[in-house]
């Protein structure tokens, strides 16, 4: 085996072959990251399996072909085939530095492309990542990969020398692949077929000409050295979350979560393990969803919810499960009075209390699998509902927010913001009139009308008259209870929905 260190004299003395110009040495790609010189030895199956034979061979002993005829290579292949290439009449006006440039640039370009290509090249060769749900696969893999291409087409820019380290989101992928149930050797084959894909990729591009070939051996050694880095780094990340996770009871992995959310098994392992997990839900349960801020990263915000739901809510629950579902953090918590309900919502305001933009939803107690289910979709509910709504200050009762479900839910929502806010809407904008906040405090403040002109900070006649144009530009009366009731459901739709 040639070593690395040889790489760069054989490198030059290839391709300065004074017979033909051409590379003389077979150079196969391995699963390792090396290169291999010399015979026609076979690559693994799952790594670099694609050869780069570039043979200075007699015109007699080609087959008939004349020295100015092009041989074989991966790109004219694809060339042949109708696949992606720089044309050979570009090509011929642009440097070495240039011509990576350009290969780089439309890498970059069909960056989501290749990434879709991956994610499906994964799912057929890897039977964990075809467990995976296509949530996962296509938000998180994917995403990923893109990432991926973006780092290595900035390293590559300035030439194929690597320098800085593989990024902390590789790591924090690596982290959550324990959480989906993915064995690192399934891990680490996805980054070895990712460095092949995107190599041939760049072969392609390069173009079969003298400069393309130094581009496609360059870009073989750099990408080797790159996966190898990556390999690392992962490992590191891996097995360092397995540990934690190894000594925690209480964590869900993503498959299991997803099945008792679902009702639907996403693997034979998650389905078996639900099936245990069933007889120790038998008895009363609520489920807690924690919705980190939009702004936080994914995966240290998820993480940050699942350390916070553990430290206030998990020691208040008679049996604890919590795990994290894309960008939101699952509790499960068993109970067994009323008063344990009251301390686990107590304790869901105090997580909301202590991280200021989070969403906290809770859903009604439940027992069961199906439960589990019920429990869940109510949370999330009063999450989304709250975090849409800006409630503040403290967790999201699903009872807080069943007249938004119904409001919502119902067949004439357009008509009622027809007839009520809608109007006002509309004046405010063209007068600047503030009916609807005028409305607003006056339904907060319980129909006081003292109390309204307080909070706005303007005079009790004030609100008298906007109260008389409401009246006047919606038909409904703020002073009946009929024309009260429509208002103030029609306000609640609008701050629990907008929609105009």
């Amino acid at each position: 085996m040639t070593s690395r260190n040889a790489m760069p004299a054989m490198r030059a003395a290839s391709c300065d072959d004074p017979t033909t110009r051409r590379p003389s040495v077979l150079f196969s790609m391995t699963c390792t990251g090396r290169l291999r010189g010399g015979g026609a030895e076979e690559a693994p199956d799952d790594g670099w399996h694609q050869k780069i034979r570039y043979q200075a061979l007699p015109a007699e002993t080609r087959g008939g072909r004349t020295s100015g005829q092009r041989i074989s290579t991966p790109a004219a292949v694809s060339r042949r085939d109708g696949g992606p290439a720089v044309t050979a009449a570009t090509n011929a006006s642009l440097t070495y530095d240039q011509r990576r440039r350009r290969v780089l640039e439309r890498i970059h370009a069909r960056r989501h492309e290749l990434a879709r290509e991956l994610v499906e090249e994964y799912r057929t060769i890897i039977a964990e990542y075809r467990e995976l749900p296509e949530s996962v696969l296509m938000r998180d893999v994917a995403e990923v990969a893109v990432q991926n291409i973006e780092h290595l087409v900035r390293m590559f820019d300035g030439g194929f020398d690597l320098s800085g380290d593989g990024g902390e989101w590789l790591r924090r992928s690596a982290a959550r692949r324990v959480h989906q149930h993915v064995s690192l050797p399934s891990l680490l084959r996805t980054f070895r077929l990712w460095g092949n894909h995107l190599w041939r990729t760049m072969t392609e591009l390069a173009g079969d000409d003298e400069i393309g070939r130094r581009l496609a051996v360059d870009a073989a050694d750099a990408m080797m050295r790159y996966v190898d880095q990556v390999s690392t780094d992962v490992t590191e990340a891996y097995i360092r979350e397995s540990t934690s996770v190894a000594t925690d009871g209480q964590a869900l992995h993503a498959d299991v979560l997803e099945t008792l959310l679902v009702g639907e098994p996403v693997s034979e392992r998650a389905r078996r393990q639900v099936a245990v997990l069933g007889s120790t839900l038998r008895d009363r349960l609520m489920v807690i969803v924690v919705q980190p801020q939009s702004r936080d990263d994914p995966f240290t915000g998820a993480q940050a919810a699942v350390r916070a739901a553990r430290n206030l809510i998990g020691p208040l629950a008679r049996r604890f499960l919590v795990g994290a579902r894309g960008t939101e953090v699952v509790c499960i918590c068993g109970l067994d009075t009323d008063d344990e309900a009251r301390h686990l919502e107590t304790a869901a305001d105090q997580v909301v209390s202590s991280k200021p933009g989070w969403t906290v939803g809770i859903g009604r107690v439940t027992e069961g699998l199906e439960g589990v289910r019920r429990s869940y979709a109510e949370a999330r509910e009063a999450a989304d509902l709250g975090f849409s709504t800006q409630r503040s200050g403290r967790a999201v009762r699903f009872a807080d927010v069943l007249l938004d479900q119904l409001l919502r839910s119902a067949r004439h929502t357009e008509a009622l913001l027809d007839e009520t806010v809608r109007p006002l809407a509309d004046y405010d904008s063209r007068k600047q009139a503030e009916l609807l906040p005028t409305l607003r405090a006056y339904v907060a403040c319980n129909f006081n009308l003292t109390k309204a002109a307080d909070h706005l900070a303007v005079n009790p006649n004030t609100v008298a008259y906007r109260l008389r144009r409401i009246r006047d530009l919606t038909c409904r009366d703020p002073s009946t209870a009929d024309g009260l009731l429509l208002l103030a459901l029609g306000l609640r739709l609008l701050d629990s929905a907008p929609v105009l």
